[in-house]
């Protein structure tokens, strides 16, 4: 019985979905007269459609005005749709459509793009467009993928993840700024049902704090449940310095504390709930938030630990002097504040045998000592950085079983989250690295942390043969991952060694010649910027392998259509920017390009956000504090974009991307 209602009502969201995209704002089908010679050709796929199978669907909108033909390919679900994905990219690729791999973004107010989400349920649907020239071919191929994916054994399309490996590779792709692969690793815990509701919306609180949308995360529905079950401090802090973000940040900037008091009233309903536990812990951004609300609702605890505790309350006078003045010059007086309830302060330690130290925790996991609540509290961020101790660290993580190097994978996000640039912890890094590639950790999330790793040890400038064992070691695990639709990574991790420091240059041409041969070989299903990207990189490292010629006439016009207009680069990697700063100056003279790699918020940083026309950002290693000032002090309106990546490829393809959006109509 349940079965037959399923059906039934598939078949009527089928056909609601027929009636809709076949409506007057696509005249592929005006009569819907299945006998009519249209009609005949939809026919295998609106069969595809009525069958709800895991193939997926294909189905054709035409511009009325430009006679554009574009194909909508839906798949069976959100899972489904990295598959789908690939599939795509490797029957059509770039050789019959202008096809970049991602799912399009629908627009809700498009009526078939309205009827299209409401049918699959989710927004992971691809739109592909094609050239004149190449619309039979486009079509044809579409057409062939779903005949070979209906013709082949039934199979499973999921191979389950086991959730702690996925929260593994969420942590490192966060870390390491691959921001595609944060969502999607974070869609399938959602769906996989192995974490609660709310241990789910803690990963999503925390991505959001980390790309800066802080008005994004107060939005949503989850927060009031969250803040109420005493959330880690990761959590809680994301939460309070959202709110300094978006409603305390320019009161009080202006020493204006009568308006950030009155916003504070209006915007932070949750504080309340988010003022017992901790603040040594907190983000300046997340104190400051206290300080102010411990006035509003005098909340004696915190105004006295405030006044005790000197290294905490210059955290707040950094962001709001008049604010600290409050403190160290008088006992402000209640303001009042409703029936709040008073909070408490409750310091939470960890046990006595828990670990205080990089090499404690490396120890721990080593041995299955639970580190949850070091891990959930990510405490490692007050310890000495693992450079300290890295010959011990490095020493315990090379004498690992295979059970042993499995658990320790899930350190390389705070491991990669903790570096910083000035004191690598390189042979901690390599010892990860080799963990990576003995254990086939090639999943897109582990390929960003593979990255990160590998530009930590070149940072240390290790000497030649120790530069020729880490490439020769790339080098030899390449072939099992590296491919036309990983380009961004492959040309990441090759611009990466391109632009470090060469003690053995045959090393770097193996490894060179094994990363790009593949995209070589498949030159066609390349993005054009990706082809030049990566013709550029095989010549800088003198890689002598075939690339399609340039269509510097054609490209040469794309570039002349972009509008002058300023572009904001933010990376940590100064080098980065250079490069991709030197492109742009070359193909598009009329961007102005400005770059930054402040670690936080500045007078600076905040001009060239409000001046920018457009935003790109590589998150690795940033925080909160950097990309939510950015977001911030931008005008409504501006464009903002994450890199997948931190490398001169991902911030290049941002880049591009963005600004061939703001051509002139």
């Amino acid at each position: 019985m349940t079965g037959r209602r399923t059906e039934s009502s598939y078949a009527i969201r089928a056909d609601r979905l027929i009636e809709a995209f076949f409506g007057p704002a696509n005249p592929v089908w005006p009569d819907r007269d299945p006998g009519s010679p249209v009609g005949r050709r939809l026919v295998p796929y609106l069969q595809v459609l009525h069958e709800a199978s895991d193939v997926p669907i294909i189905l054709p909108r035409q511009d009325p005005e430009t006679r554009q033909w574009v194909a909508y390919v839906i798949p069976h679900d959100e899972r489904h749709a990295a598959t789908v994905g690939e599939l795509l990219q490797a029957f059509i690729g770039t050789s019959f459509a202008r096809f970049h791999g991602l799912p399009a973004r629908l627009n809700p107010n498009d009526p078939i793009d309205r009827a299209v989400l409401e049918f699959a349920g989710h927004s992971s649907i691809f739109v592909i467009a094609s050239p004149r020239s190449k619309e039979k071919d486009m079509w044809d191929a579409v057409r062939l993928l779903q005949q070979a994916i209906r013709a082949r054994p039934r199979r499973s399309w999921h191979t389950p993840t086991p959730v702690g490996r996925l929260l593994s590779q969420f942590d490192v792709a966060m870390a390491a700024g691959d921001n595609s692969a944060s969502a999607s690793i974070l869609d399938q815990l959602s769906a996989t049902g192995g974490l609660s509701a709310t241990n789910v919306a803690h990963l999503r609180i925390k991505r959001l704090s980390r790309l800066g949308r802080n008005s994004e995360l107060l939005r949503l529905a989850e927060l009031p449940d969250v803040a109420i079950t005493h959330p880690p401090i990761p959590v809680r802090d994301a939460i309070l310095a959202a709110i300094f973000a978006t409603a305390l940040a320019e009161p009080l900037a202006n020493g204006d504390l009568d308006l950030a008091r009155t916003r504070l009233i209006e915007a932070g309903t949750l504080v309340p709930a988010l003022m017992n536990g901790e603040l040594s812990e907190l983000s300046p951004e997340a104190l400051t938030v206290l300080a102010l609300a411990a006035i509003v609702v005098n909340s004696t605890p915190i105004l006295d630990l405030l006044r005790d505790q000197p290294d905490v309350l210059e955290a707040v006078e950094r962001l709001a002097p008049e604010l600290a003045a409050k403190y160290r010059n008088t006992r402000p007086e209640p303001h009042g504040g409703g029936n709040v309830p008073e909070p408490t302060e409750r310091r939470s330690s960890p046990p006595a045998a828990a670990p205080a130290s990089w090499l404690q925790l490396v120890q721990a996991v080593a041995v299955r000592s639970p580190v949850t609540e070091v891990l959930a509290g990510e405490q490692w961020r007050q310890w000495s950085q693992a450079a300290e101790h890295d010959d011990q660290i490095a020493a315990v993580l090379g004498q690992l079983d295979d059970a042993a190097a499995d658990r320790i994978w899930s350190l390389v996000g705070p491991f990669v989250d903790s570096d910083r640039y000035l004191t690598p912890a390189a042979k901690s890094a390599r010892e990860f690295l080799v963990n990576a590639l003995t254990h086939d950790r090639f999943s897109p999330g582990d390929l960003a942390g593979v990255v990160a790793l590998t530009e930590i040890v070149l940072r240390s400038a290790p000497d030649a043969p120790a530069y020729a064992h880490l490439l020769d070691d790339l080098t030899a695990e390449a072939p099992r991952w590296a491919g036309p639709d990983r380009a961004p990574v492959v040309l990441d991790l090759v611009d990466l060694v391109a632009r470090s420091a060469c003690p053995d240059s045959d090393a770097r041409l193996r490894l060179g010649y094994r990363l790009l041969r593949p995209l070589s070989d498949h030159s066609t299903r390349l993005d054009p910027d990706q082809a030049t990207f990566a013709a550029q990189l095989s010549a800088e490292i003198a890689v002598e392998l075939p690339w399609p010629e340039p269509e510097s006439k054609s490209s040469a016009e794309a570039w002349s259509l972009v509008m002058a207009q300023d572009l904001l680069l933010y990376s940590l990697d100064e080098k980065v920017l250079g490069r991709v700063a030197a492109t742009f100056n070359a193909v598009a003279p009329q961007v102005n390009v400005i770059t930054s790699h402040d670690y936080v918020g500045s007078t600076q940083l905040r001009q060239w956000a409000r001046r920018a026309d457009v935003v790109v950002m590589a998150t690795r290693c940033a925080t909160h504090a950097a990309t939510g000032f950015i977001r911030a002090n931008c005008r409504p309106g501006t464009p903002v974009r994450e890199a997948d990546g931190s490398g001169s490829a991902s911030l290049l393809r941002a880049a591009t991307a963005a600004l061939m959006r703001r051509q002139p109509i």
